[in-house]
């Protein structure tokens, strides 16, 4: 099986590509130079270059598509910055190898959980929600979805990720219990909240690839749900902050005068449940991984 991996150098994409190049026969593209034989530097915003790229390479069987600008939700004025990563690069790739007639027979798309936008009303979300979102981040990770949908939809795997972590990467864990290098807990710290063992990334693709889940939109969450206490437990931390309800709420009112999304989505996220349900997953596979692991 021949497998594109467009977004090799990012977080996930250096992570999947080291877990699948034993497996199966790997190409990377991505920005900026890496050693390796079977790697292109190549700028996907760059039609002309894409072109050249797919006119000279094999018909691949699979799209891993990892490309877009992540842990930066952006504000406004930033939306022309986010639709060239998170939706032109798509569209740039995918046309040149439809125009070529080297379009794969699977296409794997990471998209995000933002995508449903946080409410404060919410803290719960499936696949069939009206989406909501928010961010530039978010709306333009819902026009790569749409094109795929509309284009693709049978042979598109979306992949709506929760926040990710891992043993090397824990942003998505210190953001939510540091602070200005204090450690903190919202109330008593039993809000509960869907985040992401990247290793179960892996183990969703690597059933994608062996034909275990059909294709479709998903949300990929780690079956355990946790709670803010449960991230300062693994964390081993043992001493931190109670900070009372009443800070992020004016913290959220403030977003909503200012229109900051930043404000907004924060705060919601230390005040409810943000959980993103599996179910659909689950009908076919489960994810092994959790924060133990």
């Amino acid at each position: 099986m021949k497998i594109l991996l467009a977004g090799q150098n990012g977080i996930i994409g250096s992570y999947l590509f080291n877990e699948l190049k034993s497996h199966y026969h790997l190409f990377g593209i991505g920005k900026g130079a890496h050693i390796s034989n079977n790697y292109c530097d190549l700028d996907l915003t760059d039609i002309k270059r894409v072109e050249n790229f797919i006119n000279q390479q094999i018909h691949f069987d699979v799209l891993i598509f990892l490309v877009g600008l992540a842990h930066d939700k952006g504000r406004n004025q930033d939306y022309p910055v986010f639709e060239k990563i998170n939706f032109i690069t798509l569209i740039n790739l995918l046309e040149s190898m439809k125009k070529l007639d080297k379009v794969p027979a699977k296409i794997i798309f990471s998209s995000t959980i933002s995508v449903y936008g946080e409410k404060m009303d919410r803290d719960f979300y499936c696949e069939e929600d009206i989406l909501n979102p928010n961010s530039p981040y978010a709306k333009t990770k819902i026009l790569a979805e749409n094109y795929l949908n509309k284009t693709f939809s049978n042979k598109s795997w979306i992949l709506r990720f929760a926040p990710v972590y891992s043993e090397k990467f824990k942003l998505n864990i210190t953001r939510r219990t540091t602070i200005k290098g204090k450690n903190y807990k919202v109330g008593k710290g039993e809000n509960k909240l869907s985040l992401l063992n990247i290793k179960n990334i892996y183990y969703a693709v690597n059933q994608i690839l062996e034909g275990k889940l059909p294709s479709g939109t998903y949300n990929i969450a780690d079956q355990k749900i946790y709670t803010f206490n449960d991230l300062l437990n693994y964390t081993n931390i043992k001493t931190q902050i109670t900070i009372p309800k009443i800070i992020p709420k004016t913290a959220y009112t403030l977003g909503k005068l200012l229109n900051n999304i930043f404000l907004q989505e924060n705060s919601i996220k230390l005040l409810t449940d943000n959980i993103y349900s599996t179910t659909k997953l689950e009908k076919y596979i489960k994810l092994p991984y959790s924060l133990s692991d």
